[in-house]
């Protein structure tokens, strides 16, 4: 008897541990790519800003340009610190996509923003170094 319940709720924990179906992908690695600040982004559960990042990642959204060569990357960095937010400042951006931030962090009320819906990374710090 003890026995089968001790293999029952290993069973349980097994079950639980693999049948994680709002796991939305992996976390990647920290970015560090040199960044603008746009403006607000969005009401959302954290505050989150929109930034322009000045090279391309797959972890922002790729506006077009009406110039061939000319695109734009942005993405809502959430958790940006007040310091930042200041317009047309470069600043080296270290951040990293978290999918699971990204879908907890969807906007709770109408969104304003003239870019929207962006990729969401979540702020991780600034490189004193200009990234490479």
């Amino acid at each position: 008897m003890w026995f089968s319940k001790k293999i029952a709720s290993v069973g349980a924990v097994l079950a639980l541990l693999g049948c994680n179906k709002d796991n939305a992908g992996p976390v990647s690695e920290i970015q560090c790519i040199p960044a603008v600040y746009l403006t607000d982004y969005c009401p959302t559960k954290k505050e989150t800003h929109l930034v322009r990042l000045l090279k391309p990642t797959p972890y922002a959204t790729k506006m077009e340009s009406s110039s061939p060569g000319n695109e734009v990357y942005v993405a809502a960095v959430i958790n940006l610190p007040q310091s930042l937010i200041k317009r047309d400042t470069i600043f080296q951006l270290q951040f990293h996509y978290d999918p699971q931030a990204e879908l907890d962090n969807k906007a709770v009320g109408p969104c304003n923003a003239n870019i929207a819906p962006a990729k969401m990374v979540v702020y991780d710090g600034v490189s004193e170094a200009v990234c490479p």
